[in-house]
């Protein structure tokens, strides 16, 4: 127990430094620059990440999938960057030759030449990024990627802090900044990292390629659908509203990000580690435990930050104070994908990704539906509440599949303390009195749901003090 704690909190470093990092950034950029320039600074990052998912063409989870199974590990990673790296020139070409549409797309004008140009020089550099993290990560060396993590966000935060202090405050230092910090820090990792790039001893394998690809490629429409899935609420502002309410759901989604430093501290350390207990043959009592004490740790931090929703959006700045009431329902996408990475074995196990595309598809298509109907009418209270519906729907569907291939285990504790928090997100959407009253009894009742788990967490926590083993193990 003591070393799965330990070596989850050394992963969470990062994700952990990084936020408080982003945590300092996100009102330093908003006490300077208005909602509507934020709303087209917001375009610009949406763009990245979409076009980053669909680049990597699923062969970033088939590189953490094969990572365990093969003698050559360098070799492994040159193959995985190959056709990423080649897409990503690919598509920095094609807006390089279409900059004028690019703008206009993103920012509303024809214009800005170099700050579309830049989505695509961005594009390069985090494949790089994206696959030497996932190599350092995937060897477990918790400390390294803890450090990389961090000190990629603190060069973004200098080049904010420059830009907003002593050049401009518009959207484009937002742009500017962003694109700087992030291209300096992976120009470090690369540099640091160049011995992963020797094709000094390289053979290509075409059925390791063929293998990869197999597995990766039903994940591009899983994760281009869920990167979409994220995405759509921007987008459906950006066809009927305006970049006034853009920028107050970046700004309500950028605080609502912070729980993702839960998501993705987690992720990186569940992902190898359930592999290695999955092929340990670990009872199913410990994929439980895990998974019961993650819903307990998120419904619970969710809930205390709907308490202090106000508070939290004062930082920003206080022409961003009306999005508090749609942070409830945009923080259950980090929340309810961190305890569906605990339901959701049964599909990787099984290795049918192909169960992905159908997971998406039951989200995307009600949210899709909701935001097209809800958006112009409510505005950025329509994209807000499309977004938690649909997580709620992914995370039913994501657990749904996966029990159809894995022995898996209960979920109806999961099930009745999801629906408590979807409520508690659509009734902080509405101004009320005695509203601070209100989530203290739904942070209440989700604890009465799950008292066995927290008094089983307990007893655990007072058996490793006393040096006791628990009745479930958590060995290495």
């Amino acid at each position: 127990m003591n070393a799965f704690i330990k070596r989850l909190l050394a992963f969470s470093l990062g994700p952990a430094g990084g936020a408080v990092i982003a945590f300092i950034t996100i009102p330093v950029t908003t006490h300077f620059v208005s909602p509507e320039e934020y709303g087209k600074a917001g375009m610009f990052a949406l763009a990245l990440t979409m076009l980053s998912t669909f680049q990597y063409l699923g062969i970033d989870q088939a590189y953490t999938r094969e990572f365990n199974e093969v003698g050559d590990r360098q070799s492994l990673f040159l193959h995985a960057l190959m056709l990423p790296l080649m897409f990503a020139f690919f598509l920095f070409t094609l807006i390089a030759l279409n900059l004028e549409t690019a703008s206009h797309l993103l920012f509303g004008v024809r214009d800005q030449y170099g700050a579309a140009l830049l989505l695509g020089v961005s594009l390069i550099f985090i494949t790089f990024e994206r696959f030497i993290l996932l190599a350092i990560r995937m060897e477990e060396k918790a400390f390294t990627y803890s450090f990389f993590n961090i000190f990629i966000k603190f060069v973004i935060l200098v080049a904010t802090l420059v830009f907003v202090l002593f050049i401009r405050r518009d959207f484009l230092a937002v742009v500017y900044s962003t694109a700087a910090g992030q291209m300096l820090g992976d120009l470090f990792l690369m540099i640091r990292y160049r011995t992963c790039f020797s094709l000094r001893r390289f053979r290509f394998d075409r059925a390791l390629m063929r293998r990869m690809l197999a597995f990766g490629l039903p994940l591009v429409v899983a994760a281009s659908a869920s990167t979409f899935l994220n995405s759509a609420g921007r987008l459906a502002l950006r066809t009927w509203s305006s970049f006034y309410d853009i920028g107050m759901f970046q700004a309500a989604l950028k605080i609502a990000a912070v729980l993702g430093v839960v998501q993705t501290s987690f992720t990186n350390f569940w992902v190898p580690t359930a592999y290695r207990w999955h092929s340990e043959g670990r009872s199913m009592h410990a994929f439980q435990a895990v998974s019961d004490g993650v819903l307990l740790c998120m419904s619970v931090l969710y809930l205390g930050v709907l308490l202090f929703k106000d508070q939290i959006m004062l930082i920003l700045s206080a022409q961003y104070l009306p999005a508090a009431g749609i942070l409830g329902l945009l923080a259950l996408q980090p929340v309810l994908y961190t305890i569906s990475e605990t339901t959701t074995l049964g599909i990787v196990f099984s290795r049918k990704s192909y169960l992905n595309i159908a997971v998406s598809i039951c989200a995307l298509i009600p949210c899709v539906l909701i935001n097209a109907l809800a958006v112009p009418r409510f505005g950025v209270f329509g994209a807000a509440l499309a977004t938690g519906i649909s997580y709620v729907l992914f995370f039913w569907s994501r657990s749904y599949f996966s029990l159809k291939n894995w022995p898996g285990f209960s979920l109806t504790k999961h099930h009745a303390v999801v629906l408590v928090l979807l409520l508690a997100g659509i009734v902080n959407a509405a101004h009320f009195p005695f509203m601070f009253l209100v989530n203290l009894g739904m942070l209440l009742l989700v604890i009465l749901i799950q008292l066995h788990t927290l008094t089983s967490l307990l007893g655990r926590w007072r058996a490793a003090k006393k040096g006791r083993e628990s009745s479930v193990s958590f060995h290495d």
